[in-house]
Protein backbone atom coordinates (compact mmCIF):
# COMPACT_ATOMS: atom_id res chain seq x y z
CA UNK A 1 0.00 0.00 0.00
CA UNK A 2 1.30 3.34 -1.09
CA UNK A 3 2.55 5.07 2.08
CA UNK A 4 0.15 8.49 1.52
CA UNK A 5 -2.83 5.45 1.51
CA UNK A 6 -1.14 4.04 4.87
CA UNK A 7 -1.45 7.46 6.36
CA UNK A 8 -4.94 8.67 5.22
CA UNK A 9 -6.13 5.83 7.10
CA UNK A 10 -4.31 5.91 10.07
CA UNK A 11 -6.17 6.79 12.89
CA UNK A 12 -5.89 10.33 14.59
CA UNK A 13 -4.01 8.81 18.19
CA UNK A 14 -2.05 6.94 16.03
CA UNK A 15 -0.50 9.33 13.84
CA UNK A 16 0.02 11.71 16.80
CA UNK A 17 2.52 9.15 18.03
CA UNK A 18 3.75 8.56 14.57
CA UNK A 19 4.59 12.41 14.57
CA UNK A 20 6.06 12.71 18.24
CA UNK A 21 8.67 9.51 17.64
CA UNK A 22 9.92 11.83 15.17
CA UNK A 23 12.52 14.61 16.42
CA UNK A 24 11.34 18.23 17.50
CA UNK A 25 13.74 19.69 14.32
CA UNK A 26 11.69 17.46 12.16
CA UNK A 27 8.34 18.13 13.56
CA UNK A 28 9.01 21.68 12.92
CA UNK A 29 10.55 21.37 9.70
CA UNK A 30 7.43 19.56 8.73
CA UNK A 31 5.20 22.41 10.21
CA UNK A 32 6.98 25.05 8.41
CA UNK A 33 7.65 23.16 4.67
CA UNK A 34 3.93 22.42 4.49
CA UNK A 35 2.37 25.68 5.98
CA UNK A 36 0.87 24.17 9.19
CA UNK A 37 0.66 26.39 11.73
CA UNK A 38 -1.67 26.47 14.88
CA UNK A 39 -4.52 29.07 15.00
CA UNK A 40 -4.30 32.31 17.20
CA UNK A 41 -7.39 33.18 18.58
CA UNK A 42 -6.36 35.93 20.39
CA UNK A 43 -4.91 33.84 23.90
CA UNK A 44 -1.85 32.20 23.38
CA UNK A 45 -2.65 28.32 22.95
CA UNK A 46 -1.82 25.82 25.43
CA UNK A 47 1.52 24.16 24.22
CA UNK A 48 -0.50 20.56 24.20
CA UNK A 49 -3.45 22.31 22.23
CA UNK A 50 -1.45 23.72 19.85
CA UNK A 51 0.65 20.60 19.18
CA UNK A 52 -2.50 18.44 19.09
CA UNK A 53 -4.14 21.39 16.35
CA UNK A 54 -1.36 21.15 14.33
CA UNK A 55 -1.06 17.12 13.98
CA UNK A 56 -4.57 16.73 13.18
CA UNK A 57 -3.93 19.43 10.30
CA UNK A 58 -0.58 17.80 9.55
CA UNK A 59 -2.42 15.06 9.15
CA UNK A 60 -5.39 16.27 7.31
CA UNK A 61 -2.65 17.52 4.93
CA UNK A 62 -1.04 13.66 4.15
CA UNK A 63 -4.51 12.59 3.59
CA UNK A 64 -5.08 15.30 0.23
CA UNK A 65 -1.13 14.52 -0.93
CA UNK A 66 -0.58 13.40 -3.97
CA UNK A 67 3.61 14.45 -5.00
CA UNK A 68 6.38 11.94 -4.80
CA UNK A 69 8.04 14.27 -2.27
CA UNK A 70 4.90 13.91 0.32
CA UNK A 71 4.80 10.23 -0.53
CA UNK A 72 8.79 9.96 0.59
CA UNK A 73 8.09 12.18 3.69
CA UNK A 74 4.95 9.83 4.93
CA UNK A 75 7.30 6.60 4.11
CA UNK A 76 9.60 8.08 6.31
CA UNK A 77 7.40 9.14 9.42
CA UNK A 78 6.18 5.81 8.97
CA UNK A 79 9.69 3.75 9.20
CA UNK A 80 10.94 6.14 11.89
CA UNK A 81 7.60 5.43 13.92
CA UNK A 82 8.07 1.83 13.42
CA UNK A 83 11.68 1.78 14.30
CA UNK A 84 10.01 2.08 17.58
CA UNK A 85 8.04 -0.65 17.45
CA UNK A 86 10.68 -2.95 17.57
CA UNK A 87 8.77 -5.10 20.04
CA UNK A 88 6.25 -5.79 17.56
CA UNK A 89 8.47 -6.30 14.79
CA UNK A 90 10.55 -8.70 16.49
CA UNK A 91 7.24 -11.05 17.57
CA UNK A 92 6.02 -10.90 13.62
CA UNK A 93 9.52 -12.03 12.57
CA UNK A 94 9.59 -14.30 15.35
CA UNK A 95 6.42 -16.11 14.32
CA UNK A 96 7.60 -16.35 10.44
CA UNK A 97 11.35 -17.75 11.83
CA UNK A 98 13.25 -15.09 10.68
CA UNK A 99 16.23 -14.28 11.86
CA UNK A 100 16.12 -10.90 13.33
CA UNK A 101 17.85 -8.79 15.92
CA UNK A 102 15.41 -6.92 18.51
CA UNK A 103 12.62 -6.84 15.14
CA UNK A 104 15.62 -5.66 12.49
CA UNK A 105 16.98 -8.11 9.75
CA UNK A 106 20.00 -7.35 8.00
CA UNK A 107 18.23 -8.66 4.65
CA UNK A 108 15.73 -7.21 2.43
CA UNK A 109 12.16 -7.50 3.29
CA UNK A 110 10.84 -9.26 0.33
CA UNK A 111 10.02 -12.07 1.73
CA UNK A 112 6.88 -10.44 3.37
CA UNK A 113 5.33 -10.29 -0.31
CA UNK A 114 5.29 -14.18 -0.97
CA UNK A 115 2.93 -14.70 2.39
CA UNK A 116 0.35 -16.71 1.39
CA UNK A 117 -3.33 -15.46 2.38
CA UNK A 118 -3.32 -17.69 4.95
CA UNK A 119 -0.14 -16.91 6.22
CA UNK A 120 -0.82 -13.14 6.30
CA UNK A 121 -4.01 -13.57 8.27
CA UNK A 122 -2.46 -15.78 10.73
CA UNK A 123 0.84 -13.85 11.26
CA UNK A 124 -1.80 -10.63 11.80
CA UNK A 125 -3.99 -12.31 13.86
CA UNK A 126 -0.57 -13.74 16.02
CA UNK A 127 1.05 -10.12 16.82
CA UNK A 128 -2.41 -8.03 16.92
CA UNK A 129 -3.43 -10.34 19.88
CA UNK A 130 -0.36 -9.29 21.79
CA UNK A 131 -0.09 -5.41 19.66
CA UNK A 132 -2.87 -2.56 18.82
CA UNK A 133 -4.28 -4.23 15.89
CA UNK A 134 -3.63 -0.97 13.68
CA UNK A 135 -0.32 -0.75 14.51
CA UNK A 136 0.10 -4.43 13.42
CA UNK A 137 -1.88 -3.58 10.47
CA UNK A 138 0.12 -0.55 9.68
CA UNK A 139 3.61 -2.61 9.63
CA UNK A 140 2.01 -5.42 7.69
CA UNK A 141 0.87 -2.92 5.03
CA UNK A 142 3.95 -1.19 4.81
CA UNK A 143 6.25 -4.10 4.40
CA UNK A 144 3.92 -5.04 1.46
CA UNK A 145 2.20 -8.10 2.84
CA UNK A 146 -0.39 -9.15 0.54
CA UNK A 147 -4.00 -9.31 1.79
CA UNK A 148 -4.12 -8.10 5.26
CA UNK A 149 -7.24 -8.47 7.17
CA UNK A 150 -8.52 -5.10 7.96
CA UNK A 151 -8.19 -4.02 11.88
CA UNK A 152 -11.49 -3.58 13.73
CA UNK A 153 -11.74 0.28 13.74
CA UNK A 154 -10.82 0.08 10.01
Amino acid sequence: MDSIALISQTSEPTFAKMIASCSRKVRDTLYSRLGVKASHSGVTLQLGKKRDEQVKKLHERFKNADSKAESDVCQEIIRNWLYTQRPMLKAALDYLKIPNQDGLVEMETDFFKNLSESDAKAVFEHVAAQFDPEHVWIYLNFVEVPKIPNWSNN
